[in-house]
């Protein structure tokens, strides 16, 4: 299947109701390219210090683990969150993947 970039949101409307017909494993899929491909662009558009931000830190200490781009997303987000908060959160989407 082939896009073409929406430019107007009648065609994007057009992109997501040609998803709608998809298996919930392929938009799954598309859900954490695209969270990829965001944090791609935010890291070339955020201005560096030469430190390592979350992704690459922990990418450095862990090569070859996946990250799950919704988690680190949310690292940070919420600082009023408990710690058992954050742990639920965190089993929910292991346990989710588990059983996709």
């Amino acid at each position: 299947m082939r896009f073409t970039m929406a430019k107007t949101q009648k065609q994007l409307d057009e992109i997501l109701e040609a998803m709608r017909g998809e298996d919930l494993s392929t938009l799954r899929a598309l859900d954490e390219k695209l969270h990829l491909i965001l944090a791609e662009k935010r890291a070339k558009d955020r201005p560096t210090n030469g430190s390592l931000g979350a992704h690459e830190e922990i990418a450095a200490q862990c090569p070859g683990v996946k990250i799950d781009p919704n988690l680190l997303a949310l690292v940070g987000v919420h600082p009023e969150s408990s710690l058992e908060d954050d742990k639920a959160l965190i089993r929910e989407s292991i346990l989710r993947r588990l059983t996709d």
